[in-house]
């Protein structure tokens, strides 16, 4: 499982993805009781933590974490049978990398998200060579923050090779003679 990198504020964002836990132990003075007092949280309850927050207890033995409902069985055989047609932006924004930091939990994971992002970059790359039409404008409508970070990458380089190509990009200077 990758580390969250203290510096990185996608990173950040994305360990904050709630997951599903089971309290192990029980827990006095975490709960609110109807008159404004604290009670018992009673072991077997079930809590949506941070992931940040939900790693670190899972390794405690306080809870135990469950697969986020994003990486579900269900919802990873939709990304296998169609991945151009998920709407990532929708599901959260950093769906790439929460599911690297997923990777020890749910171990077909980094292979799903592997073969989802080979088949969405083929698509970011057809884009960026050929324009945005209708289609293409839903497809970069669904797209993560890492993949609309690369498909802009794509369309500067894109646009730096037809300037280069009509030589608008560089122009030779002719040297000053020397005395």
């Amino acid at each position: 499982m990758s580390r969250p990198s203290y510096y990185d504020i996608d990173d950040i964002l994305a360990v904050q993805e709630r997951v599903p836990c089971v309290l192990q132990v029980d827990l006095d003075g975490l709960g609110s009781s109807g008159s404004g007092g604290l009670s018992k949280v009673h072991r077997n309850s079930r809590w949506a933590l941070p992931f940040w927050m939900a790693d670190r207890l899972n390794e405690e033995d306080y809870v135990n974490m469950e697969v986020s409902p994003m990486f579900s069985k269900q919802a990873n055989r939709m990304y296998a049978a169609s991945p151009e047609s998920i709407q990532l932006r929708a599901i959260t924004q950093h769906f790439y990398q929460f599911g690297l930091h997923l990777g020890d939990l749910v171990p077909d994971v980094p292979q799903i998200l592997r073969n989802m992002y080979m088949q969405r970059l083929q698509k970011i790359a057809q884009i960026s060579q050929q324009g945005q039409n209708v289609e293409a404008l839903d497809f970069v409508q669904s797209l993560d923050k890492s993949e609309a970070r690369l498909l802009k990458l794509c369309q500067q380089s894109q646009s730096a090779m037809v300037e280069w190509q009509q030589s608008k990009a560089y122009t030779l200077q002719k040297a000053p003679a020397l005395p």
